[in-house]
């Protein structure tokens, strides 16, 4: 384990240093709700005009001095949360130890080198605070990490958790607090791969300075924050995004329904205890969107061969009920697991449902992962919702085999078309479908594009669930739902 000696004049500095972050009501940071999400491109859309600005100070993590302000700025729309944060560089420095050429020597080196860098965390576990070298509380954090050098090209965000202890941890750091104690400090990157990588040391020039790394696409965990930076010589603006609700165990919960507590830290030219951070921060949601409960089923705990706790196999039509089960799925969004309609043994007019039956929404947002498998009479499939009866409710769905997207309302078994759309759907691949019902107007989206809009006031409210029809055998994974 890696032992950093921190002096006894240091140790005093951050206890007398950090009384200014000690404050009788953290600042409130309102976030505004949004139909339609900002583009993260770190241009600041005009649908930040709905948002309402907070400055608050950071200042050096040990001593307090040295105090900066940052804009915030927070949007959020049925299931995502999406900051900005706007704050003065006047050096901008976006590449990380880069390779820089000596013409002495005839090769690069790679002197260390910081680039700039902005941080957002919140708590998962324990007591949550904005010192890290502390004797008086444990907690962990959920860490939102932007990098300036490494993340930031591709737009993506480092995702990590931070965790603070007084005992030895697996992967952390021993910090000795001058014979006062030691702290333990593990900076745990969420699973995945992540968005960049370290190249090979160029073997002939290719100018005075080259970046050192790579940028791609991140998987799993740590493909759940966007993040994008732009500088214009004097300030950085920085827009971030991640669901409420990623489906992942290293992720705190964003919950819309309460307030939230959170902390930011800024790092310009700096590295590790250089940095500055805030005092705690109140992130409330505002509006009545903000009241609604939200829910997350990913199907990875569950037992793969059974069908999840809480789900009920319906039927409507002729023939047998569907066979719904938990499968093992390495593609899925969130693998391991998906859940699945497994029978190619129906056909007609045989709708295939699984109900969620602890749930009951009015108005809603509702998203859901799936993917067609196979099906010679039928593929494809969708989420229900407002769901009465087997023979009573709305379906959203779409099918390969007839390149449609369609939403009905079902009524005493009989299904009317609200809407349709034609488009091309790729079979054997993973998409999304979202409906966004309130009042009587519906909603449906096809891989973040707006295709299908209705009025109907047939049911007010109901449970949600899962459809196909006849031998469709569809995969379906992270159904997500918010809503009163």
């Amino acid at each position: 384990m890696k032992k950093i000696c921190v002096s006894a004049l240091i140790f005093l500095s951050i206890y007398i240093g950090y009384g200014w972050c000690v404050e009788d009501m953290p600042p409130i940071w309102e976030a505004s709700y949004t139909k339609t999400p900002p583009i993260i491109d770190g241009k600041m859309d005009e649908i930040w005009e709905k948002a309402k600005p907070l400055t608050v100070t950071v200042r050096e993590a040990i001593g307090g001095g040295n105090p900066k302000p940052v804009m915030l700025r927070a949007l959020y729309t049925s299931g995502a949360f999406y900051m900005s944060a706007q704050w003065q560089d006047a050096t901008k420095s976006d590449m990380r130890d880069p390779y820089v050429w000596s013409a002495e020597r005839k090769e690069y080196e790679r002197p260390s080198k910081p680039d700039d860098q902005f941080a957002l965390e919140f708590p998962m576990a324990g007591q949550f605070d904005v010192k890290m070298l502390t004797l008086d509380h444990e907690y962990t954090a959920d860490v939102w990490h932007w990098k300036a050098g490494r993340g930031n090209p591709a737009g993506w965000v480092d995702d990590k958790r931070h965790i603070i202890s007084q005992k030895p941890i697996r992967g952390g750091a021993e910090y000795s607090m001058g014979g006062h104690g030691a702290v333990y400090i593990a900076r745990i990157p969420d699973g995945g791969a992540p968005s960049y990588s370290l190249k090979p040391k160029p073997a002939a020039f290719e100018g005075e300075i080259v970046d050192s790394f790579e940028h791609g696409q991140p998987t799993d965990s740590l493909a759940d924050v966007r993040g994008k930076g732009l500088h214009d010589g004097k300030t950085w603006t920085l827009e971030m995004s991640r669901k409420f609700h990623t489906g992942h165990d290293d992720d705190a919960v964003i919950e819309p329904s309460k307030d939230n507590i959170c902390a930011i830290a800024v790092l310009n030219d700096e590295l590790y205890w250089k940095h500055l951070v805030s005092q705690m921060i109140t992130l409330r949601f505002a509006g009545e969107e903000a009241l609604s409960e939200s829910h997350l089923w990913n199907f990875d705990k569950e037992t793969a061969g059974k069908p999840p706790k809480g789900f009920s196999n319906q039927a409507a039509g002729p023939e047998n009920p569907g066979r719904w089960k938990v499968v093992e799925d390495k593609t899925a969004p969130t693998p391991p697991h998906a859940f699945a309609q497994a029978s190619s043994e129906n056909s007609g007019d045989r709708f295939n449902l699984a109900v969620i039956e602890d749930t009951e929404y009015g108005n809603l947002a509702l998203e859901i992962k799936l993917k067609a498998v196979s099906g010679k009479e039928d593929q494809g499939g969708g989420p229900i919702w407002r769901y009465q009866d087997p023979d009573n409710y709305y379906i959203a769905r779409v099918n390969p085999l007839e390149n449609n997207f369609r939403v009905y309302k079902v009524v005493n078994g009989n299904r009317k078309q609200l809407s349709t759309a034609n488009l091309k759907i790729a079979s054997g691949e993973w998409h999304t479908i979202k409906i966004i019902n309130k009042d009587d107007k519906i909603e449906c989206y096809y891989d973040e594009r707006l295709y299908l809009e209705a009025r109907d006031g047939a049911f007010k409210k109901g449970k949600i669930g899962l459809w196909t029809k006849a031998d469709a055998i569809t995969y379906f994974d992270n159904l997500e739902v918010e809503g009163h």
